[in-house]
């Protein structure tokens, strides 16, 4: 993974991972979902928590790296990354594109509710498992995000590099859930506009570095960028973020 693309991957994942449990239709759903884990067993958050990040790694590994595992040439493998991002960017910049995403993948939440609804039990597992079906619940509304965390984990190059990237989107989701489990429902009510508002905030931001993002990997130019980014870069930092 280059240099200039692998900062810049990673902290936008990081932004997207909070961007996707930070939206309008999964935040108010959080104090609940987290108190009723928390409430179970004394490690049901935790393992709720690891079950969702399960759940977004493995999907966005998956489809990331499936070119690769398909025996595809990596410059089809970067322009179709790329492509991907500049249409999540504007995914999240027009609000028609979004909806229409929603209602595209509205089979995919609903199996995953109707799973999720099934699982009984006090144990982390089930936790775990209803953690792994919120993943696929949650995939309508945080479709733009999630693809968005897939079109930079396909544009690194590898399957290494992918799963550094999702695991990054998936770590920084949970982080929204594990403070809502922390705190109390009262608590976390009275801050649930600024988070909100916090989240859309990062929703633009996201989405024009996506913008530009995927126009410097479609043009090629982010190759240039980086070959004079290597020449000015401390070693310690090119170790950094070559060593994946």
């Amino acid at each position: 993974m280059g240099l200039e693309l692998s900062l810049v991957a990673l902290g936008l994942a990081f932004l997207a991972g909070l961007v996707t449990t930070l939206s309008p239709c999964v935040l108010p759903l959080l104090p609940m979902i987290a108190s009723a884990a928390a409430g179970r067993h004394k490690l049901g958050l935790v393992a709720l928590a690891a079950g969702l990040a399960t759940a977004f790694t493995v999907v966005g590994v998956s489809l990331a790296a499936g070119g690769q595992w398909l025996g595809l040439e990596e410059r089809l493998l970067r322009q179709t990354a790329g492509a991907l991002m500049l249409l999540i960017g504007l995914t999240l910049l027009v609000p028609a594109m979004q909806r229409r995403m929603t209602t595209a993948l509205a089979g995919v939440g609903n199996v995953g509710h109707a799973g999720a609804a099934r699982i009984q039990g006090d144990h982390p597992t089930a936790q775990f498992g209803i953690g792994l079906l919120m993943g696929v619940a949650w995939s309508p509304c945080v479709g733009p995000t999630l693809g968005a965390a897939i079109g930079l984990a396909a544009s690194g190059g590898g399957t290494t590099e992918a799963t550094v990237i999702m695991a990054t989107f998936s770590l920084a989701a949970v982080i929204p859930l594990t403070m809502a489990g922390l705190a109390s429902r009262a608590a976390f009510a009275r801050r649930q506009g600024d988070l909100q508002r916090l989240g859309q905030i990062g929703q633009r931001i996201m989405a024009w570095s996506l913008l530009l993002v995927g126009t410097l990997v479609l043009s090629g130019l982010d190759k240039q960028l980086e070959a004079m980014l290597l020449d000015f870069a401390p070693d310690w930092l090119l170790n950094l973020t070559t060593r994946f």
